[in-house]
């Protein structure tokens, strides 16, 4: 293939030709490659602009470089991201040696934070999502109760507490300002229990008024369903792997993140099934229905690219990195709209699964095995949509004949 036209001035222009063999090596498409150079292109005029070498190169020139970018009115090609091909290959050839950010010494935010994180892997055995959900939260409290300032929680009262959740209700669902609460009195039972705080602040955090088992889950009926699954190409490679996704949300009624974690060693071709990590450090073994296992055995021998990670699921542009969570969320909104239904995220595929089991006669028990929940108030809002079984407790109106 003959080498790009992307012109390059500055450190890096020595290193133009090999990057565009390595970008295609890592199996860029042309067009995708010129746009990775394109940007290489320009970070090299801007070392080249403040007389910097590319062994001088630190995280926060990166960053002011992204910054340079967006002021100059670039909307794509933004963050660091763009160029995470091509500076690893860079310090692999020993060209460059991405020197740490400016600031020296972690603040004690940033170090209680960690502790934090620690704390929730090892002793709570949380997952990395639901960690770095609750890292979240506790970094949002720290910031506001203390700003850039240093750590006094001597000064920390049961009204910082209470306004921090009350603001929450001003800009999230009841639902999220539950788990935002949940994950409060986990950051603050941590304060206690290692004595950062001399008072349990835990019982200072409120509810947000929100009543189980008022709604009926929202599933797709099986003609929308049918137009979800009708909506993926499967002549195309993209279109295998949507499809497989899709089925093993709304047949196994799998939650995202399961998706996303599914590894090649998680398939049990020989016993037709499927083992699931789900919430915590459980794990379950589901099995393959004979047309989940099609798709997923389509998309792995002729739509997967050939890759060193174990995850199932992998990206459709190079360098083909494991799905993610938000990825999966990014696949059935899409889907949404091009069957021309409302757009929903995958937990209503969940739903959606839990009705079709009902529907063709399965119990509450064997929807809470399926859905793994833990507990059987969590299975019991589906007795909702079980219509048959609702139908034998109704009574008939005063007056009629029965």
């Amino acid at each position: 293939m003959p080498k790009p036209s992307v012109v390059f001035t500055g450190p890096l222009t020595e290193h133009r030709d090999a990057l565009w063999d390595e970008l295609l090596r890592q199996r860029y498409s042309p067009l995708s490659a010129r746009n990775v150079l394109r940007v290489a292109a320009h970070l090299s005029r801007w070392l080249a602009a403040r007389r910097l070498s590319l062994e001088q190169l630190t995280a926060d020139h990166l960053q002011d470089f992204f910054k340079t970018r967006r002021r100059e009115g670039y909307t794509q090609f933004l963050t660091p991201r763009a160029l995470k091909s091509v500076l690893p290959y860079l310090q692999a050839q020993g060209a460059l040696s991405l020197g740490p950010c400016s600031a020296e010494e972690p603040s004690q935010a940033a170090e209680l934070l960690q502790e934090y994180v620690e704390y929730l892997r090892k002793e709570r055995s949380l997952r990395v999502t639901t960690t770095s959900a609750y890292a979240g939260v506790a970094r949002e409290f720290l910031e506001r109760c203390f700003g850039q300032d240093c750590l006094d929680f001597t000064a920390l009262q049961a009204k910082d507490v209470t306004s921090f959740v009350l603001e929450s209700t001003r800009r999230y669902s009841a639902g999220a300002t539950n788990y935002r609460a949940t994950a409060l009195r986990a950051f603050l039972r941590y304060l206690y229990l290692h004595e950062r705080v001399a008072i349990d602040l835990r019982g200072a955090v409120p509810t947000a008024a929100s009543w189980r088992l008022v709604g009926v889950p929202k599933g797709w009926t099986p003609a929308q369903l049918q137009r979800l699954l009708n909506s993926c190409d499967r002549r195309r490679l993209v279109g295998r792997r949507d499809y497989a996704v899709l089925l093993l949300l709304v047949r196994l009624g799998l939650r995202r993140g399961e998706v996303a974690a599914l590894k090649l060693d998680d398939i049990d071709w020989t016993n037709g099934e499927l083992r699931v990590s789900g919430k915590g450090p459980q794990d379950g073994r589901l099995p393959l229905p004979s047309d989940v296992g099609h798709a997923f055995a389509r998309y792995l021998t002729t739509a997967r690219p050939s890759s060193n990670y174990r995850s199932a699921f992998l990206g459709v542009r190079a360098p083909y990195d494991p799905m993610t969570p938000a990825a999966v969320t990014a696949i059935v909104r899409a889907h949404c709209l091009k069957a021309g239904l409302p757009v929903s995220g995958p937990h209503r595929l969940r739903h959606t699964a839990a009705t079709a089991m009902l529907r063709a006669g399965g119990s509450l028990d064997e929807v809470a095995q399926v859905l793994r929940h833990r507990s059987a108030d969590t299975t019991a809002i589906y007795a909702k949509v079980d219509r048959s079984m609702l139908g034998t407790l109704a009574r008939p109106w005063p007056g009629e004949r029965t």
